[in-house]
């Protein structure tokens, strides 16, 4: 039987392999452009709602951290402040180096209560104690300044004493200030003072002869050497710049934030404090008296104040003598503690402290925290700032410049 020839059915193509990347690559360009229109759409998104979550702090290899110049935006996390960082890197308006003829200029070492993102830059104390200096003709702490006073902010969240030394070396020391007031927060900077290996910040230690000295170790840290390495900066930039990392940001901490537990064992071991630590005294009495010898070699005189905890002055009396076995006097031993480390070294100390509770208990005020976060507790909020710097402008005013570096 003969056999019809019939054509051979066409077979389908089989990509060759050199095809299969390009298809690949296609796809991949196509979806990381899908990828970056969708980012980009959620950037313009965010900028034209407003969402911002500033970043305030950059890394510092001097000093761990440090506030970044320029950075401006609005603090949501407690309170509500209107921030700007100023180009040299402080919660302040830009000043010259040289003070102006006349002037009294007074250089403010602290921590978080002085950099104060919580409240407006008019509304912090130290601008407030500036305004009512003077408006004081008969301040004896400014008498021979015919110019008035100027206080410049030098203030980070979370510095203690050392990274405050160290702050006067790199900052406050250039701006040739006539006094240097420290502002101290007894609820953690003996704490802070407190001898350990950081990996987030430089550490002085006490050594046996009673020398201090500055271990740099936390920059061997694995977390330093990723925020100082060229990506870790770049993304650091990255996250300046962006809205939608600056969200990202924002949710990473308030994830670590819900992480260290409940409210209400927030608000005990805020209240509580952590214990003293014999260590953290000596070393703090160890960085008092070099800040006073580098401060007084300058020209320059040290005053120390302290600002009250949420203990000192909450306005639950009861609450308040249970954490300090009934007693109010008790809640200020530290400030007398502080008091005899200060006074051999001639340095006049103005806690705040006792008159805030008087003041607070006579005229029934919240001095710490904001209505619907934990009123009470927390940094002060803007009556707070404001009887502070009226407690402080009369203790001031009765100081006077014995001379140079000295007062009375």
């Amino acid at each position: 039987m003969r056999k019809c020839w019939k054509p051979a059915e066409p077979s389908s193509p089989v990509p060759s392999s050199a095809k299969r990347p390009t298809r690949l690559l296609r796809v991949v360009a196509i979806n990381l452009l899908f990828l970056l229109v969708g980012l980009a759409l959620m950037e313009l998104l965010l900028r034209l709602a407003g969402v911002r979550y500033p970043a305030f702090y950059r890394p510092d290899a001097e000093r761990g951290y440090s506030l970044r110049p320029g950075a401006s935006g609005v603090w949501t996390r407690e309170g509500r402040g209107a921030v700007t960082i100023n180009r040299d890197g402080l919660r302040d308006q830009d000043h010259s180096l040289r003070p102006r003829p006349g002037v009294l200029r007074v250089a403010v070492l602290g921590d978080s209560f002085s950099e104060a993102l919580q409240v407006n830059l008019e509304d912090t104390w130290w601008k407030h104690l500036e305004r009512r200096l003077n408006a004081r003709p008969d301040c004896a702490f400014t008498r021979g300044y015919p110019a008035g006073v100027e206080l410049i902010n030098f203030g980070v969240g979370g510095y203690g004493t050392g990274l405050e030394l160290l702050t006067w070396r790199l900052k406050a020391r250039s701006y040739s200030p006539h006094a240097v007031l420290l502002a101290m927060y007894l609820g953690n900077d003996i704490e802070d003072n407190t001898p350990r290996s950081r990996d987030d910040q430089p550490v002085f230690r006490l050594a046996a002869n009673g020398e201090l000295t500055l271990d740099r170790g936390f920059l061997q840290s694995p977390g330093s050497r990723w925020r100082f390495s060229p990506l870790g900066r770049f993304l650091d930039t990255l996250v300046d710049h962006s809205a939608l990392l600056q969200l990202g940001n924002e949710g990473k901490n308030r994830l670590a934030a819900a992480r260290r537990g409940p409210a209400a064992q927030t608000r005990e071991a805020e209240l509580k404090g952590p214990p003293d630590d014999p260590r953290g005294w000596a070393l703090t009495a160890a960085l008092l008296r070099r800040l006073r010898d580098e401060v007084k070699a300058a020209g320059a005189g040290l005053l120390v104040t302290s600002v009250s905890t949420p203990a000192q002055v909450i306005p639950d009396r009861g609450l308040r003598r249970s954490l300090q076995a009934g007693s109010d006097a008790a809640s200020f031993a530290r400030e007398q503690r502080l008091e005899t480390i200060l006074e051999p070294l001639g340095v006049p100390y103005l806690p705040l402290a006792p008159e805030l509770q008087r003041r607070a208990d006579r005229d029934g005020l919240t001095l710490h925290g904001f209505p619907g976060q934990q009123p009470g507790l927390g940094h002060w909020n803007q009556q707070g700032h404001r009887l502070a710097a009226e407690l402080l402008a009369e203790r001031l005013c009765r100081l006077e410049p014995a001379s140079a570096g000295t007062f009375r």
